[in-house]
């Protein structure tokens, strides 16, 4: 089946869009600053998590339907991927401008576990090409698999913690919880499938 057309400029397509929504967020209109900016931190959170599950689940997707949309997206699963990439990072930097104006404490167990995803985030960003794979062979695959699981970990942690808490709409949070679980399922099934395809040649 042909890729069909590129998605190359998703990624950018996706910065206008966040810096959009980013600037018309900017003034609430209670004109508290802080409840600003933490409305924007939930919405830059929740386009980040669609594109990541589209790259992550990608190649699952198109073993278990191979369709014209499946195929465009495993053809483009690195702009999807770049797109998560500038997107959440957008998230971060509005996290902080949040952190900053309203004095509230981050706490270190999510600096240093938002601190660790982030840093797989861009390893796996500046990677995400033909050469790194071919020089870094074993340890590109260790690190792309590593990093999208444990980011898979934080979305999880963070959508299904606050649907079990209810402090958020539990329908939303709930959907979204149901489909990062979806994700991993899919990607564990395509991954048997192959593995047991391979014992049976």
């Amino acid at each position: 089946m042909r890729p069909g057309r590129s998605l190359s400029r998703l990624p950018f397509m996706a910065v206008l869009l966040l810096a959009a929504v980013s600037a018309w967020l900017s003034l609430p209109a209670n004109g508290d600053l802080a409840d600003g900016l933490l409305d924007l931190t939930r919405l830059t959170a929740r386009i980040s998590v669609f594109f990541f599950l589209a790259a992550f689940a990608a190649s699952a997707l198109f073993r278990f339907w191979p369709t014209r949309a499946s195929c465009l997206l495993l053809a483009n699963r690195r702009s999807v991927g770049l797109a998560f990439t500038l997107s959440h990072f957008i998230h971060l930097g509005v996290l902080i401008a949040y952190f900053t104006v309203s004095g509230e404490d981050p706490g270190l167990v999510r600096i240093v576990g938002g601190g660790l995803g982030y840093l797989f985030i861009g390893l796996m960003a500046l990677t995400s090409n033909d050469l790194s794979v071919r020089r870094l062979g074993k340890r590109w695959t260790w690190l792309h698999t590593a990093g999208g699981w444990y980011i898979w970990l934080i979305f999880l942690n963070s959508y299904l913690g606050r649907t079990l808490e209810g402090r958020e709409p539990v329908i939303l949070f709930g959907g979204i919880t149901a489909l990062i679980v979806l994700a991993a399922f899919l990607k564990l099934a395509a991954k048997f499938s192959a593995a047991s395809n391979r014992q049976k040649i």
